[in-house]
């Protein structure tokens, strides 16, 4: 099988998890690494050796070498470095949220049907074992109808108005940070809601610090979603059919266990695949779609992304949130 060339723009805390998972995925290698700040990358290569360092972006997605690019920049400047890439006509694993924005979302996915350079955001707990574990309940009618969800994410995050959590340019907030996680199985489970009621708390940035909102449906489902970065929250999610409930405990977003409450039954502790990074999964899916020549993955597609980005603006536009770019 190919082995495939990866490149990183963005030497941070994600970034490092993403290279120690190249090799757990297999056919997947680091080949060059981007930072503007020489220091940074020279400590990320002596960390993860590295064929390439570059402080220059563009640079590397040039490198003729380099199959797909990894985004890990912060959240503000995804769409711009993606474009690069796509403009090169590389393949391109978008850190989340893909971008700041719809408008934004759209004009990436359009570079990447005009450039024919694959496309997808790195939404890594939609390839681990437990979604397909619970997608594969739900489609089998194990819970029956599926009526409600709820789930959380928030921890204490100490106030920086320069850190990307609260700075406006960096694409700071709790709703695109973590807030997405929970949105994420919302509409992969659900759909596309009808209405959205959405509540929340600024700082004094104009970042979300606190976010609630309920996802309504016209046939009566319902969602519950929340981030917080002024609290630990529970980390946990609930997933109520017809038929049974699913339960996932802490950390729900990245756990290899659930329990299915059936009535009349005891409750049944299910494991699955233990992960050993968590992000291997999603590299072996980019490259499951490279080598069959796709521009996009049937599991995580534009429009589903699109649909992400398009009700975290609804969202937001309930909470007062405006980014620089708007």
């Amino acid at each position: 099988m190919k082995s495939y060339n990866w490149g990183i723009i963005g030497p941070g805390k994600i970034a490092q998890k993403f290279a120690t998972a190249l090799p757990i995925a297999g056919n997947a290698r680091l080949a060059a690494i981007a930072s503007r700040d020489k220091t940074r990358a020279d400590g990320f290569a002596a960390l993860h050796p590295v064929d390439r360092i570059y402080d220059d972006y563009a640079a590397l997605a040039s490198d003729p070498a380099i199959d797909a690019v990894y985004i890990a920049t912060p959240h503000g400047f995804h769409a711009e470095h993606a474009m690069l890439c796509l403009q090169q006509g590389k393949a391109v694993l978008c850190e989340k949220p893909m971008a700041l924005s719809a408008r934004q979302v759209t004009e990436m996915t359009q570079a990447s049907n005009q450039h024919n350079a694959f496309l997808m955001e790195a939404m890594w707990t939609r390839f681990i074992p437990l979604m397909d574990k619970i997608m594969t309940l739900h489609a089998d009618g194990v819970i029956g109808s599926l009526r409600y969800i709820r789930a959380d994410f928030g921890f204490a995050a100490p106030f920086n108005p320069e850190g990307r959590l609260y700075n406006m340019r960096l694409g700071g907030g709790s709703l695109l940070d973590i807030g997405i996680y929970p949105l994420f199985l919302c509409l992969q489970l659900l759909g596309i809601p009808d209405t959205i009621t959405a509540s929340g708390h600024l700082a004094e940035t104009g970042a979300d610090i606190v976010c609630h909102a309920l996802l309504g449906y016209n046939d009566g489902r319902s969602a519950v979603i929340s981030s917080n970065l002024t609290c630990q929250t529970s980390l946990t999610a609930e997933i109520a059919g017809t038929a049974a409930q699913i339960r996932i405990p802490t950390p729900w977003y990245k756990n290899d266990r659930l329990s299915l409450l059936i009535p009349g039954q005891d409750e049944q502790l299910i494991q699955v695949e233990p992960m050993i990074n968590g992000f291997e999964y999603q590299i072996r899916e980019v490259q499951r779609c490279l080598a069959l020549g796709l521009t996009q993955s049937p599991l995580l597609p534009h429009s589903f992304t699109l649909a992400m980005a398009e009700t975290m603006d609804a969202i937001r536009r309930q909470l007062g949130v405006r980014y620089p770019t708007e």
